[in-house]
């Protein structure tokens, strides 16, 4: 009870005395009715308190059931959170574990690459170095050892130049500067001097690699040695001088044999008409006999001559009038039916190009028979022009087409000593184009002979 309660109670309790002080029974009846009402107020007081203390517990038994809760769900969050973080951990430790392997795995291959190079390296059948940019050796396999006999370990810190001659290391310097200085590959070639050897002959390949952005350069030689290939070099130009002063001698003789021989043969030519027109009868028949052997023979000097021209001079071909170089060889045969259509086309050729024809149309006129006719025709053909040279003579049997145009081969359409078709087959290829031999009519071998052939057409 407070204080203020009591005071209040006392006041009431004096004034009820005051009142009632000479009435007991009125005095005893108002202090119960006090009491009474006194009761009943304290019992609503306990009552609502109890009321209140109900909603008290309740109040805290929700707060402690709302704190529980939420430290639950934290809790709940919590754990789920460590949960994860373990998961993550192990996905990242297993990761880890498998990049370690594969680190291994790496760092194995690479042992066997770093040992597969170095076994390359050792045993590759050129010298390799390593030195820096002054030539101080760093590496050395076996073969540079070899060749410069000395030992590849007591060649590491020694200086290449030392094994150059005197007055070729300031090229090797230069060359070596010119590496440093990212000018790519120097190659050359450069006497060395083995230990106590031979000078041998070398061809050298330097190249610089940096070892970063600000690295010393180191320098990488390969060095070959090449005597043997210069012994043979050497041997080889010595026989081609030799070949050439005896190539120069024969071409002398042949051509005062040559000269001799058309001199020659052009006064038995004049002597053998002196004596047909002198002659008669037999000894007449005799005459021409020997006068036609004279211009055979002048004819094979002529094509020996045209060969030699043909081997002498350069491939230096031009567009060449074709029409001009076919007209002027009908021109030659008079008394021959030639059948040719004039044409325009220019072809890749050069002064040579009308001895084709001329050898063609001749083989064709000799060899034809009496009253032969020939035909010349020319197509343009992919680029090249085609010219057929057709006659309807004896022809040629199948199993010595091929056979025509080789070298002093004794055929029925040959000309001279068999140098005539071959001549023709050497100005063509050296044309670019190609020559063939056909029936005239397709299967009748008997009926006549076709040469075809093509040649560049001009742009």
């Amino acid at each position: 009870m407070t204080q203020h309660t009591k005071e209040e109670c006392a006041r009431q309790l004096q004034a009820i005395f005051q009142e009632n002080d000479k009435d007991p029974a009125a005095l005893r009846a108002a202090v119960q009715d006090f009491f009474r009402r006194l009761a009943a107020d304290w019992s609503r007081t306990i009552e609502d308190l109890r009321r209140e203390n109900v909603l008290l517990q309740e109040a805290r038994q929700c707060l402690c059931q709302d704190t529980h809760a939420e430290a639950l769900e934290r809790i709940q969050t919590y754990a789920e959170e460590l949960a994860t973080a373990n998961e993550e951990l192990e996905t990242a430790n297993e990761m880890l574990n498998n990049r370690n392997e594969e680190l291994i795995a790496a760092r194995k291959v690479a042992e066997a690459e770093r040992e597969r190079y170095y076994e390359l390296f050792d045993a590759a059948p050129e010298g390799y170095l390593v030195t820096d940019r002054n030539g101080k050796v760093l590496e050395a396999n076996r073969t540079a050892g070899v060749l410069l006999a000395v030992h590849k370990e007591s060649l590491i810190g020694r200086n290449l130049l030392s094994f150059a001659r005197n007055e070729n290391r300031v090229n090797l310097k230069a060359w070596m500067v010119q590496a440093v200085k990212g000018q790519g590959r120097q190659t050359f070639e450069a006497d060395l001097l083995p230990c106590m050897e031979e000078p041998v002959h070398v061809s050298v390949s330097i190249v610089a690699v940096r070892g970063g952005e600000e690295g010393e350069p180191s320098l990488r030689w390969m060095v070959q040695d090449i005597s043997g290939r210069k012994r043979a070099e050497e041997a080889l130009r010595r026989l081609n001088r030799e070949v050439e002063a005896a190539r120069d001698e024969a071409n002398l003789y042949v051509d005062i044999l040559t000269h001799d021989i058309r001199n020659t043969e052009n006064v038995s030519n004049l002597y053998a008409e002196l004596l047909i027109d002198c002659l008669e009868g037999d000894e007449a028949q005799y005459a021409a006999n020997l006068q036609r052997s004279i211009r055979k023979s002048i004819d094979i000097v002529g094509t020996i001559s045209t060969i030699r021209q043909i081997h002498q001079t350069g491939s230096e071909l031009r567009p060449v009038d074709l029409d001009a170089a076919i007209r002027d060889t009908v021109k030659g045969y008079p008394r021959t039916i030639i059948h040719y259509v004039r044409t325009d086309h220019q072809v890749l050729a050069d002064d040579l190009l009308p001895v084709i024809f001329n050898n063609l149309i001749g083989n064709a006129v000799k060899h034809g028979g009496p009253g032969v006719e020939i035909a010349v025709r020319v197509e343009e053909e992919d680029g090249f022009v085609r010219v057929s040279v057709e006659d309807n003579g004896p022809g040629v049997p199948d199993e010595e087409k091929d056979a025509i145009f080789r070298r002093y081969e004794q055929q029925k359409r040959g000309v001279g000593a068999g140098l005539g078709l071959h001549l023709v087959q050497i100005l063509i290829r050296r044309y670019g184009g190609r020559i063939w031999v056909e029936d005239r009519i397709p299967g009748t071998p008997g009926a006549g002979t076709a040469f075809r052939l093509t040649l560049r057409k001009a742009a």
